[in-house]
């Protein structure tokens, strides 16, 4: 527009006159406009048109024209809009002389222009100022509160110094209040001690005095028992030594002893020897005249007393142990005359009991309440396979005031308890920390969610036979045991690696775990496993589906340094890697059983040679040889070996096995074919310390093998010979005859040992157990 405009100034005034007057701008505007809108196809013959029709136009028209009157009504708004001026009217306007502003209106124009730059000048120093008074205003009040501030911090750090300082001379007063009161209490207590210690010793040293002179002795015996009559190696040593090698017999051998001389029986009477009772073996002949004569003996010293399966006794014997003001450990297990009245006897007396085993009784509630009442520092308590008492036992030991020290509960069998009954364990027993539920049928997840609630402080628990029914949500509620150490269950097909995994992250002090015949547990529950820092025993016997993977990822766990005792029976995908992982890995690995493993080679078990630490061994149904065998002596610890159902080992084999380990105290030899009296004349005369031997159907075994034994063996406890069809009633008489230690013998299916041998041999040895083939 300004390009046109200095285009039209430009030009004469004579002809911008004439363009004005002429109205040449309206025309070239109501053209123009119709031809952008109309947009006709021949735009020269539209414009033609249009002048023709502009000049037959009157001078009154032609004055009014507008810049749309050559457009057809169709292309005409319907509302009109305001009729302003055309830009090529303004321009030629602009052209027009006349037009021009005066000297006023500059004058005005300048002083409207210069009121408006002092207005807006105003307004910016204006605004300059405010926002300067208040950028002022806002620092005044930031230095203010930074002072404010500034002095509550002081005063924050004066009195946190103040009273730090007032507290540690509170801590050094109330320190120096408890040291003295402890020197206080320790004068006082030493001072008690010093003098009960003399009026102790005084009245021991009546009690001597009186006692020897009851027995007969004279003061000078005392010392050493080497003058008079007695000659013997027993007498001649300090009566000290003396009384400890006469501990290691039982009640009816130190009968026996007492009637060799006047000297062994001083040596018999002594109080160490009567502070522990075990009258277990006398159950046969024990009856309550004989007890109470033992427990007379021995009551002043009596602290341990064992009465297991003695059937005989009643009412006299319990008064007489309840007489036993210092009884801590009372064994009454299998004794079918042990009842409420019974206990109710035994606990008015005992007040001290820290050990009572109750398995196997006829006790009922009322027992529990009689332990609830007089029984306050009981420690371990057994009433397993006790089914007479119910959930109300429970209830009354968690309302009474005994048994709160309890940290050991054996409840295995008993089915008759209830969640009711669990409830009430973990209300009473706060601090246990062993609980054993082996053989608990109906145990579910309602008796463990029971169990859970309370009993922060449980480290062993034991479920053998009895998780059958359970689900992984009792796993979990386990999980909350964080202080657990030993866990014990078998044959639960609901627990998943997952369960495990939760497990093993919440109880981090496990080291005893035990989950035989588990057949949901796979490789990837060994790798959590293997995190357990404290872990020393695995049983995973039964678990089919752990392989290779799992035991690799065991032993490049965190266990590898600690681990102990391993049990892998039964796991059918476990090769000769896995041994070869173990030895490299697990280098105190002590006790291992690989029982029915078939993957396992020759190549396996020489491996198992190397093992340094290697204690007990069980390679049951395995395929061992002669030269696996020659191998494995190689590990010099070896004290126990199973090689049951191994068929291929020979005489040969067992030679080498048994020069290369002389210290063997347990050999397991059954289904061993092969072998025979060769085999078992070498092992003899080189294992000397020989203690337990299983040679059950040993078929090539003959009479010749118990002579060698009983001659060389000295330290024989229990042997087998079940299923030997060629041993007579000679070796069996010469395995009596010579073996002053053997206590158990097993005789089954032996033909041609006679019901007389087994009579002469019962005379002898404690235990057999026979079958008579003519039966």
């Amino acid at each position: 527009m300004a390009a046109v405009i200095k285009l039209f100034l430009t030009l004469e005034p004579s002809l911008r006159f004439y363009l004005r007057s002429q109205r040449i701008a309206e025309i070239h505007e109501a053209l123009i406009s119709s031809l952008i809108i109309c947009q006709p196809k021949d735009p020269f013959a539209w414009l033609i048109s249009c002048l023709t029709e502009y000049h037959s136009l009157s001078s009154q028209e032609k004055a009014s024209l507008n810049w749309d009157y050559f457009i057809p009504e169709v292309y005409k708004p319907v509302n009109r809009p305001i009729n302003v001026e055309s830009s090529l009217s303004y321009v030629f306007a602009v052209c027009d002389d006349s037009l021009e502003p005066s000297e006023l209106q500059i004058g005005i124009a300048i002083g409207h222009y210069k009121s408006k730059i002092q207005r807006n000048l105003f307004s910016a120093w204006l605004r300059f100022y405010l926002t300067r008074l208040g950028q002022k205003r806002s620092l005044d009040r930031k230095l203010q509160a930074a002072d404010e501030y500034y002095r509550e911090r002081c005063l924050n750090n004066y009195f946190r110094q103040w009273a730090q300082w007032v507290s540690q001379r509170l801590a050094r007063q109330k320190a120096a209040i408890c040291h003295i009161k402890h020197c206080s209490e320790t004068y006082q207590i030493r001072t008690i001690l010093n003098e009960w210690n003399l009026v102790a010793q005084q009245a021991r040293r009546t009690r001597d005095y009186f006692d020897r002179i009851e027995r007969g002795e004279d003061s000078q015996q005392l010392g050493y028992l080497g003058y008079g009559e007695a000659r013997d190696e027993l007498s001649l040593l300090n009566r000290e030594a003396a009384v400890r090698i006469l501990a290691y017999l039982d009640v009816a051998d130190l009968a026996r002893c007492a009637q060799v001389c006047r000297n062994w029986k001083m040596l018999t009477q002594s109080s160490m020897l009567w502070a522990k009772l075990d009258l277990h073996r006398t159950r046969k002949v024990l009856n309550d005249r004989l007890a109470m004569r033992f427990i007379q003996r021995a009551r002043p010293f009596l602290q341990h007393l064992n009465l297991r399966q003695c059937d005989r006794i009643g009412r006299l014997t319990f008064v007489g142990i309840s007489s036993c003001k210092n009884l801590q450990d009372l064994n009454l297990s299998e004794c079918p005359t042990v009842n409420d009245e019974a206990i109710k006897i035994i606990t008015d007396g005992c007040h001290i009991l820290l050990y009572l085993n109750l398995s196997h009784t006829d006790i009922t509630d009322q027992s529990f309440r009689s332990l609830a009442r007089h029984c306050h520092f009981l420690q371990f308590l057994s009433v397993a396979y006790a089914r007479q008492f119910s959930d109300r036992a429970f209830v009354y030991l968690s309302n009474g005031r005994g048994c709160r020290k309890l940290t050991h509960l054996d409840v295995s069998g008993c089915t008759q308890l209830t969640p009711v009954g669990f409830e009430a364990i973990a209300d009473a027993f706060r601090e246990l920390e062993t609980l054993v539920m082996d053989d608990v049928g109906n145990l579910s997840d309602k008796h463990i969610q029971s169990l859970c609630k309370r009993m922060n402080h449980l480290k062993h628990i034991s479920m053998w036979s009895s998780t059958w029914r359970l689900s992984g949500f009792s796993f979990r509620q386990l999980s909350a045991l964080t202080k657990l150490s030993v866990m014990k269950f078998d044959s639960n097909k609901l627990i998943t690696d997952e369960h495990l995994r939760v497990l093993a992250r919440s109880c981090p002090e496990i080291c005893h775990l035990s989950m035989t015949d588990c057949i949901s547990i796979t490789d990837t529950c060994m790798r959590y496993i293997g995190t357990l820092k404290q872990l020393r025993v695995l049983n995973v016997a039964d678990c089919l589906l752990i392989s290779d993977t799992g035991i690799k990822a065991l032993t490049e766990g965190a266990c590898q340094a600690r681990l102990r005792e391993l049990n892998l029976t039964n796991c059918m995908r476990i090769s000769d890697s896995s041994i070869t992982n173990l030895l490299r890995k697990c280098k105190r690995l002590a006790y291992l059983k690989l029982c029915y493993l078939d993957k396992i080679t020759e190549t396996g078990l020489e491996l198992i040679g190397q093992m340094e630490q290697l204690i007990l061994v069980d390679l049951t149904g395995t395929q061992s040889s002669d030269t696996s065998l020659k191998i494995l002596g190689n590990s010099g610890h070896l004290r126990s070996v199973t090689l049951s159902s191994c068929r291929k080992i020979t005489d040969l084999g067992l030679t080498k096995f048994a020069t290369t380990c002389p210290a063997l105290e347990h050999l397991n030899l059954s289904f061993c074919a092969q072998l025979s009296d060769n085999a078992i004349r070498s092992m003899a005369f080189c294992c000397k310390y020989l203690t337990t031997l299983n040679i059950c159907s040993c078929s090539l075994l003959t009479d010749m093998s118990l002579q060698y034994l009983s001659g060389v063996c000295k330290y024989l406890y229990e042997i087998d010979i079940s299923y030997c069809q060629l041993m007579t009633d000679k070796g069996l008489k010469c395995l009596g005859d010579n073996s002053a230690y053997l206590k158990r013998v097993i005789v089954i299916e032996c033909p041609n040992i006679s019901r007389n041998a087994i009579d002469h041999l019962l005379r002898k040895i404690p235990y057999v157990q026979y079958q008579y083939m003519d039966i």
